[in-house]
């Protein structure tokens, strides 16, 4: 957030010229179903590795938002 500021301050007197040279982006990533943090599951070494061990999904989804004169 800091860094924000301190780069707003510096281009304050930009002139109209100058921003219309400039564009924002933003994106970011929404999860469809449930958290994308990591999940964990305990079996034995000598267990064989099972459909539920793995979660091979394709649920989320990437936001990019662009504006620009």
């Amino acid at each position: 957030m800091q860094h924000r500021l301190e780069w707003a301050k510096k281009h304050q007197d930009w002139t109209v010229e100058e921003w219309r040279k400039v564009v924002f982006s933003y994106e970011t990533k929404v999860n469809v179903w449930g958290s994308d943090g990591c999940k964990y599951y305990w079996k034995r070494p000598s267990d064989p590795l099972q459909p539920h061990h793995l979660e091979l999904t394709d649920q989320d989804m990437l936001v990019k938002f662009t504006m620009g004169t």
